[in-house]
């Protein structure tokens, strides 16, 4: 399994030095019908999987997901393949706390006939995978448009991944904050949640950005409103904004993402609410 609670996970290096959050209000808790804001914390898992091992990785991660539902498993996340992009699956678990993620790290460890499930699975899933690497982000409510989503209902992710440069982050910030002003006014309806790295490799200057999309045709409408986003701006403010991201922003890339249910372990209400998406056998 690919979320932050397999024993290989060293809980000290997650947790040392860090202040706690008020009572959380997890992924665990966005039921299907709600609109919620993204939890305050994000562990992101990416898994690099060799060419032509996607469905024989599938099949176990499909087998592992039943099996927590089967026990009741503590610890929801969403899986996602990459439509763009090398071989790989991400993996996204939200959380409020990290006194809350080792409270759920532990209730699963002490579940033993499903640990030693995953174990075993993990072990089939060696020979399949190339890489594994997970992460840490914070959410950013200041950097972010319009993010309250009724989870259950998303099918696609657009993850644009921002690497800043050196020294750069609060000009960074200022500018994507213009951006936002920009968008208010001329494309309202846009939404994104901007994260940055806490935890992990490049979390001196890595931020993500995540727009999610009940269907690819919001791809579509992305790309008109860029068109109105521009005219609506004017072409000085236009310059002025790109030049700020030419000025903070060392690299950048866009990837798109189906989520799927066979990667997925998700609330019970979800598969109620969309049987022929989240409870397809």
């Amino acid at each position: 399994m690919k979320v932050p609670f397999a024993s290989i996970v060293p809980l000290c290096l997650l947790f040392a030095g860090l202040t706690l959050s008020s009572p959380p209000a997890s992924f665990a808790q966005h039921e299907a019908g709600q609109m919620q804001s993204p939890s305050k914390y994000l562990f992101l898992t990416n898994v690099d999987i060799k060419p032509e091992e996607s469905g024989a990785f599938g099949k176990i991660e499909k087998e592992e997901v039943d099996a927590m539902h089967a026990d009741n498993a503590p610890g929801y996340y969403l899986g996602m393949w990459a439509i763009t992009g090398p071989t790989h699956a991400v993996y996204m678990h939200g959380f409020d706390s990290f006194a809350e993620l080792q409270k759920t790290h532990d209730d699963r460890m002490a579940m033993s006939t499903l640990m030693d499930t995953l174990r075993t699975d993990d072990a089939s899933e060696a020979s399949l995978i190339s890489d594994r690497y997970s992460s840490v982000y914070s959410y950013e409510k200041d950097l972010s448009l319009n993010p309250d989503r009724d989870l259950s209902k998303q099918r696609f992710m657009r993850i644009l991944l921002f690497h800043v440069r050196s020294g750069k982050d609060q000009d960074f910030e200022r500018v994507v904050k213009l951006f936002i002003k920009a968008y208010q006014t001329s494309i309202p309806d846009a939404h994104w949640a901007m994260f940055e790295k806490m935890y992990g490799v490049g979390s001196d200057n890595t931020y993500i950005l995540v727009t999610t999309m009940e269907s690819l045709s919001a791809v579509d409408v992305m790309h008109e409103n860029g068109k109105k986003f521009d005219d609506a701006v004017g072409a000085d403010q236009l310059q002025l904004l790109r030049n700020g991201i030419d000025a903070t922003v060392e690299s950048s890339e866009s990837d798109l993402f189906a989520l799927s249910p066979d990667l997925s372990y998700v609330p019970a209400s979800w598969i109620t609410a969309s049987p022929d998406f989240w409870g397809k056998k």
